[in-house]
């Protein structure tokens, strides 16, 4: 019998140009579908439940396929309409309004009663079989996966996720993980990581008493809970349990069903481009990067950002490596038109193949002959109207040295922000917020922070910093780049001067000798700005010349009145003339306050005109002081707003690119950006 799943939609940040590692590997994954096929069919061959369908009686409908995907849960529906999207004229299309209709409940209305044959026939071909581990890794594996991993849980945690969210969905597992979280700190926490999972397993047993279909513990008891008390925290074969009584083992690793393709043929040209530094114009969203191209597994792919034809993908092979072959593996976004090139600078680019009526699937360059660092596929009209998806660039020939000396510095860093942070409360108060966002803050372990203005409420005086927010987010002063708000002038509102503001922070209010400066971390450039004093030529001159002086590829800058916002006070226009100097320069990002929310906006122009080439803007006023709901109007290009929860906004930083995403003070991630690459 397999047991209902609810759809959970997670993203999260994964780590750039980084071969499988953990339960992503093609064997582990392979371990990590067995187990859960033992519990949920009793038995190993999960293969063999692409045609299961029935309605378990559990009230979330037909109950089918390999994850039990739910005619009532919308996974069934997201499923059927992603198979579509692939084969239009299949058995299970013309049921699309009657899931659409059930969604939500456990009618079998529209369905009967051709739904179940529709299913099985469907189920005998490749696509549906795709389809089905396509929706599998959106919705259940990649999300729990990408979690774990940021709690820094091996092998087994990450098992552990998953199998918890097959059963549970996104709710549940929020609800599991943070009862466990209340009883011991996650390894990213600097928690132990057996007693966390334990922590988490006793929650889930918890959660599964609740349903009287899920009352049955033994998938959790005699299996994972074994496992961990072996210490096998890495599923690590051979592997021995029971489910429901019955006895299971894996004795050794097992042939994943999709191993991917092979490395090279032995005597012939060696693949050269796995699991290389690799970049992007673009990624659809946080779990689409494009290191999923060089990773070696074809169940993992890069998507670019839906929508828009000229997107490349590119890889850096070594100085002087040699091509002679190139083998693109299409995911159904496909490009119609594209080609293939090499360059030694990423400025001069020679042609190596190109295609003017491609219709997806394999695409295999030989005989080429190609000699530089940098391999591109540069896509300029797409196939379909999504963008496009790449399973796998394999790349075959000799590599070269590796990065050379003028190279930026690759490492990574992350950064922290909020703004409109410490109102008047302090941390007995149970609805006292700043000091929850700080502890958010503090967990996420950024290089350093920044502020958007407004850190102090109400009228920022020393004593109030001092009694507040000294207490909260003060305790990370040290590496924090700050920027006022409007309320920091209310301290002198006679002569709307910052002065607490400046006692407080002291240097690094003014390490440039103003209330704005700027300095460069990795490849980027961070220009903090006072909003107060846009009216000032003198900050508007500085502005000029730091721009014109930067020599740096990414630009980031903040401050505390946003050029859009759909909330309360809506967009600031007196924030126009620096977004001018901004878009001039090609600035990728701009992070606000003032609006007591969270929104982020797709890249745009000053004028709210959608462009890819455009600035991404965030408005992280969620930092502590009360929220203030929806404003009157959405603005144009807003793709994310949260009106109702605290927390900060937190920045990935490369040297070719950023993600965002908002993270609530209780650890969920409740929005994250697409990668944007730098201009």
């Amino acid at each position: 019998m397999v047991l209902a799943a609810v759809p959970a939609v997670i993203l999260l940040n994964t780590s750039q140009a980084a071969a499988p590692t953990g339960l992503d590997d093609p064997v582990k994954k392979e371990i990590a579908m067995q187990l859960v096929s033992s519990a949920e069919n009793s038995s190993l061959d999960w293969k063999d439940q692409y045609d299961y369908i029935e309605d378990i009686g559990d009230g979330r409908g037909y109950t089918a396929g390999i994850v039990g995907f739910c005619s009532g849960t919308h996974d069934m529906l997201e499923l059927v309409e992603y198979y579509t999207s692939q084969v239009p004229n299949n058995p299970l299309a013309k049921y699309l309004p009657a899931l659409r209709e059930v969604d939500g409940s456990d009618s079998h209305e529209g369905l009967d009663p051709g739904f179940t044959d529709a299913w099985r026939e469907a189920a005998q071909t490749t696509a549906f079989k795709e389809a089905q581990h396509h929706e599998r890794d959106r919705v259940y594996f990649n999300p729990s996966v990408a979690q774990a991993k940021s709690d820094k849980l091996q092998e087994l945690g990450q098992f552990i996720y998953y199998d918890a969210i097959v059963m549970h969905g996104e709710s549940g597992f929020e609800s599991i993980r943070a009862d466990a979280r209340s009883n011991a700190d996650t390894p990213a926490e600097g928690g132990n990581e057996t007693e966390y999972l334990h922590a988490f397993l006793d929650a889930r047993v918890e959660e599964m008493k609740k349903e009287a279909a899920h009352e049955d513990t033994s998938r959790v008891d005699t299996a994972q809970r074994v496992f961990l008390n072996k210490g096998n925290l890495r599923l690590n074969t051979p592997l021995s349990w029971h489910v429901y009584g019955d006895p299971f083992e894996i004795t050794k690793d097992p042939v994943p069903s999709d191993p991917g393709p092979s490395p090279s043929e032995p005597g012939g040209p060696q693949l050269i481009s796995r699991g290389k530094p690799v970049a992007a114009s673009s990624s659809e969203d946080a779990t689409l990067t494009p290191d999923k191209a060089v990773d070696g597994n074809t169940s993992t792919r890069w998507a670019s950002q839906e929508g828009v034809d000229r997107q490349w993908i590119r890889i850096d092979l070594g100085e002087g490596s040699t091509v002679n072959r190139v083998k693109l593996l299409w995911e159904a976004a496909y490009a119609k038109t594209y080609r293939v090139e090499i360059s030694a600078d990423r400025t001069t680019w020679t042609r190596l193949a190109t295609e003017t009526a491609g219709n997806g699937g394999t695409d295999d360059w030989t005989n080429l002959n190609g000699k530089g660092r940098y391999l591109r596929v540069y896509g300029t009209v797409r196939g379909t109207p999504y963008g496009y998806s790449l399973f796998e660039v394999e790349v075959y020939g000799s590599s070269g040295s590796g990065p050379g000396p003028t190279d930026p510095p690759t490492g990574a860093f992350t950064v922290v922000g909020a703004g409109d942070i410490a109102d008047q409360c302090t941390q007995s108060d149970a609805n006292c917020q700043h000091f929850k966002t700080a502890a958010r803050a503090e967990a996420i372990n950024p290089a350093f922070y920044i502020t958007m203005g407004d850190n102090q409420y109400d009228d920022a005086h020393i004593e109030d910093f001092e009694n507040y927010y000294d207490k909260s987010w003060g305790r990370f002063k040290a590496k924090t780049y700050p920027v006022p708000g409007n309320h920091e002038s209310y301290d002198d509102y006679e002569n709307r001067d910052e002065k607490a503001y400046r006692e407080y922070f002291g240097s690094r209010a003014t390490p440039q000798g103003k209330m704005w400066y700027s300095y460069d971390r990795g490849n980027w450039h961070f220009i903090a700005l006072n909003s107060n004093r846009f009216d000032e030529d003198e900050q508007m001159d500085w502005l000029a010349a730091d721009l014109a002086a930067n020599t740096k590829k990414c630009v980031a800058a903040y401050w505390h009145e946003p050029l859009f916002s759909s909330g309360d006070h809506g967009n600031v226009p007196v924030s126009r003339p620096v977004w001018e100097l901004l878009e001039g320069a090609d600035v990728e990002l701009v992070l606000n306050g003032h609006d007591h929310h969270y929104e982020r906006f797709a890249p745009q122009t000053r004028d709210a005109q959608a462009d890819p080439n455009g600035i991404v803007e965030i408005i992280g006023g969620a930092g502590g002081k009360d929220l203030y709901g929806q404003g009157d109007t959405v603005q144009p290009n807003s793709a994310k707003r949260i009106w109702d929860k605290f927390g900060v906004v937190k920045l990935d930083f490369t040297d070719t690119g950023f993600r965002s995403q908002f993270v609530e003070t209780n650890g969920t991630v409740l929005d994250t950006s697409p990668t944007y690459s730098c201009h």
